[in-house]
């Protein structure tokens, strides 16, 4: 993923990010590709991507994109390379998720 590059972040930690927000599943391709199970427009990826960027990427006191994700024990810091300053980012948790199996049809 070009974006991942560009914002210094594993294509891992966007592709739960995404699955989380989105309720869905999917995986990584071969390319590094992010495929969804499911149809969702550009907008609603828009959203979801916007909303990674604020919350993991762009730094809350000087609001410059230049930041790294470090992990400390069970904490996430996301510190900020222009002005120096470090903060702890909430986890990505997904909430519940109910996974249904088909039933047979009576004959």
């Amino acid at each position: 993923m070009n974006l991942c590059k560009t914002m210094h972040r594993q294509p891992e930690h966007v592709m739960t990010f995404f699955l989380t927000e989105m309720g869905t599943s999917g995986s990584l391709d071969g390319q590094q590709r992010l495929v969804v199970k499911g149809r969702f427009g550009s907008r609603n990826c828009e959203v979801t991507l916007r909303r990674y960027i604020n919350e993991y990427v762009i730094c809350n006191t000087c609001k410059s994109p230049d930041t790294i994700l470090t992990k400390e024990n069970l904490l996430v810091f996301l510190r900020c390379e222009q002005c120096g300053s470090e903060q702890s980012v909430a986890p990505i948790t997904s909430g519940f998720v109910a996974t249904l199996e088909h039933r047979k049809i009576r004959t």
